[in-house]
């Protein structure tokens, strides 16, 4: 079963990247649907960077997982964290 991520949806280079890596990869469209993700059905969260992750939604937590800013890194990089991150 592949692993589910969530990838900020202008990171185009990176959503590709890990699909051909095996992940399923869902898309974030900046912090408008960050509140649904409420679980660990998703391994990891790449955003362009953590500003991104600013909510105006005052009962809204972090989501549960990693979270891996792209910014500064290659999408061979992001990659590599993610799979630090899931072992």
């Amino acid at each position: 079963m592949k692993e589910k991520i969530v990838v900020e949806n202008i990171l185009t280079p990176y959503i590709e990247y890990l699909k051909d890596k095996g992940y399923d990869v869902y898309t974030l469209n900046k912090n408008s649907n960050i509140e649904n993700i409420i679980s660990d059905e998703y391994k990891a969260i790449v955003v362009s960077g953590l500003d991104v992750l600013a909510t105006n939604y005052a009962g809204y937590n972090n989501p549960p997982v990693p979270i891996v800013e792209a910014r500064g890194r290659t999408p061979e990089e992001v990659h590599n964290v993610i799979e630090s991150k899931l072992k």
